[in-house]
């Protein structure tokens, strides 16, 4: 017999998933709801790449159990727009150049919201407190500071449209896909024929052992492909990225 749904609402829409009840969030997010704007950066809360709203507070849904998350509101980068000031925060972080590589920037637009639903023209110390959970390693923070505290100037969507003057900054052009959530990278999208990898490492820290025929596993599990071993992957000795060693 298989185990009854969770319940959840994300972004408005009620949603019923069946997983495991401590599945991550991130996983069910992601993987089962196809909502992959919520990065994962760790895996550990370390990051804050990840960061949703959880009946309207900022948590890490790689910690989140789905059992926990069950019967609350969850908001994320995607249905960020559905709010003005989620608007007001994309708008801002184009304009200010804020969203960089764009692997944070999901988090720190959620961290941020619910700062600007309780005080809409937060000082410099509101807004650093309220996204220092979420780690950015290519702005140095003050884009990004600079476009939350000035995130009111943008309730007007005729205030994010640029006059065309001459030196004046535009929006990077894979901008709006990274304030969105939409951008996709390298664990978000994978084609449907794909082979999924799975290393499988000693149980001993320290032991001696050899590996046979591979043949009698992989005719028990039909859905194995294959088996490689260190004798099948070049340079298994190298390191990082240097090319010849």
């Amino acid at each position: 017999m298989s185990a009854p749904p969770f319940a959840l609402t994300v972004n408005g829409a009620a949603r019923a998933v069946v997983a495991p009840p401590d599945q991550r969030l991130t996983a069910v997010l992601r993987d089962e709801l196809g909502l992959t704007g919520t990065k994962v950066g760790c895996d550990a809360g370390d990051c804050g790449a990840c960061t949703v709203l959880l009946a309207g507070a900022p948590a890490c849904a790689c910690l989140v159990p789905l059992a926990q998350a069950a019967g609350q509101a969850v908001e994320t980068v995607e249905g960020l727009a559905a709010d003005p000031w989620g608007t007001a925060l994309q708008r801002a972080f184009l304009a200010h150049g804020a969203a960089q590589c764009g692997i944070c920037t999901p988090g720190m637009l959620m961290a941020a919201l619910p700062l600007l639903r309780t005080t809409p023209q937060p000082d410099e110390a509101a807004a650093m407190d309220a996204i220092g959970g979420v780690l950015c390693r290519c702005t140095g923070y003050r884009k990004i500071l600079e476009a939350i505290q000035g995130a009111h100037l943008f309730l007007e969507a005729d205030s994010a449209t640029p006059a065309g003057a001459v030196g004046e900054r535009l929006p990077r052009v894979d901008g709006p896909d990274r304030v969105t959530g939409t951008a996709l990278y390298g664990a978000d999208a994978a084609p449907a024929d794909a082979l999924w990898l799975k290393p499988i490492r000693s149980p001993h820290a320290h032991a001696r052992f050899t590996l046979g025929d591979c043949a009698p596993l992989l005719a028990r599990h039909p859905g194995l492909a294959r088996v490689l071993t260190a004798a099948d992957v070049p340079g298994r000795n190298g390191f990082g990225v240097y090319p010849d060693i």
